[in-house]
């Protein structure tokens, strides 16, 4: 059985604490500032609260726009590796762009990573599909399934290391290794916890066949069910199939509509959007016809799903994706650590009504 990020019935966590701003797009002072001691004071506030996990972007290059600190990106193996150490219970994933780095000398970190949080950690693989990023590293941008196809074989020469503790060689189509080995394994002899964040129908293929989880991005609630039941069509152990997105969320609907017009509409960052849009092109994520209609969800969220409303609309959202067959969400918050007392005092008391949560003092 592969390790879970925790047994409540919807885990909740916060999605790319690392970047500065967060994935709001906007130009406001109340942005998020990324510094590590704010990650630090966040992964712990988290915790306490009972939140389930946490999970980074790897980014290089920042995502477009005018925000003044938006390549401010904290690397996600050395990020966890510090927030494990700091923490005691909550689970820190790390994203790794497979074409970036070598998987002999990630799964050195990994295995670390997975030691130091005593089994708390677990790996977010992604493709990559920025060409500037590409660029930056001095590799070829190749078509989105030969991206996967390297994946695929980079997660192999992982998955082999994790197994094996002899020296063996390698050689398939992007690595050819003599004596790869990788010693000491991760925690306990077990491989650590393995996410793959994909929409496209290749990527959620991927998904299925090598991860525990995918991390999926949601178009429509009303198709939601459909889209879940269609991914684990086929699946015979245990999957979880999760998704990203973000929360505007305070005391009141007005309130919250107040703040979604003024960080979105007053001050956001629609240069960003463009860009977003232009990078899309070669995610595959999200079809042509539908990326025209989200330009506001890129400027709120980076196009990741939009939770918006009092405690009450929010608890609701989340028990409708539950219900659809959703396992949890990795949320971003405007500024993580002034928001997170709402979601704290007020939506996870509601979700705990509702049956999605236990009690904090279970955690």
């Amino acid at each position: 059985m592969p390790r879970t990020i925790s047994d409540n019935k919807f885990k909740l966590g916060l999605f790319c604490s690392n970047c500065s701003g967060g994935i709001t797009k906007t130009l406001a002072t109340e942005r998020w500032d990324s510094s590590y001691e704010n990650n630090r004071k966040l992964a712990l506030a988290a915790e306490a609260a009972g939140l389930d996990f946490m999970l980074p972007l790897a980014n290089w290059l920042g995502l477009g726009g005018d925000a003044p600190t938006e390549t401010h990106v904290l690397e996600p193996l050395v990020w966890a590796a510090g927030l494990l150490e700091a923490t005691s219970k909550i689970t820190i994933f790390s994203t790794i762009h497979t074409p970036f780095l070598h998987p002999v000398f990630a799964t050195k970190q990994i295995n670390l990573c997975d030691q130091i949080g005593r089994g708390r950690f677990g790996v977010n693989i992604v493709s990559g599909s920025n060409p500037a990023e590409f660029a930056l590293f001095g590799i070829p941008l190749n078509d989105h399934d030969q991206r996967y196809a390297l994946t695929e074989e980079w997660l192999t020469l992982v998955q082999r290391m994790w197994s094996e503790r002899e020296p063996f060689d390698f050689k398939g189509r992007f690595f050819d290794l003599k004596g790869v080995v990788s010693n000491p394994g991760p925690y306990g002899g077990e491989p650590p916890l393995l996410i793959s964040a994909g929409s496209s129908p290749t990527g959620r293929e991927f998904a299925k066949r090598h991860a525990d989880c995918l991390f999926m991005l949601i178009v429509s609630l009303d198709q939601l069910a459909d889209e879940i039941r269609a991914i684990r069509h086929g699946v015979d152990r245990p999957f979880g199939v999760y998704a990203s997105g973000h929360l505007f969320c305070r005391k009141t609907r007005k309130e919250t509509e107040e703040f979604y017009h003024y960080i979105v509409h007053e001050q956001g960052d629609w240069k960003a959007a463009d860009f977003l849009d232009h990078m899309h092109q070669y995610s595959g994520s999200i079809p042509a016809e539908v990326r025209a209609g989200m330009r506001e969800r890129f400027v709120s969220g980076t196009g990741t799903f939009l939770v918006k409303g009092d405690p009450d609309d929010v608890a609701m959202a989340y028990k409708r994706m539950s219900d659809a067959g959703l396992d949890g969400m990795a949320t971003a918050l405007v500024n993580f650590l002034d928001e997170l007392p709402i979601l704290r005092d007020e939506v996870l008391p509601r979700m705990e009504r509702l049956g999605l949560r236990r009690s904090v003092a279970a955690f």
